[in-house]
């Protein structure tokens, strides 16, 4: 496993978000963030991936995810 880039994350960000719908319905017991950081976790490792290697690099990126998170569920980016 390795590093991806930059602009690899930012598309699987991207698609993660775009299937959230379909991440939600299968949730079970996780909330809503917890679920889209697992989807993305697998989504990178598919990738070729290690999503716990220097995870800080794509702090940016993955912060981005959960706003958009937050601001869908009405809570305007605030914490959780």
């Amino acid at each position: 496993m390795s590093t991806i880039s930059e602009e690899k994350l930012g598309q699987i960000c991207d698609d993660v978000w775009r299937d959230r719908a379909a991440i939600l319905a299968r949730c079970g017991l996780l909330n809503d963030e917890d679920a889209l950081a697992r989807a993305l976790y697998w989504r990178i490792r598919k990738a070729g991936g290690d999503p716990g290697r220097d995870v800080s690099a794509y702090a940016r990126l993955l912060n981005k995810l959960a706003w958009r998170c937050r601001a869908e569920a009405g809570r305007g980016g605030q914490g959780l």
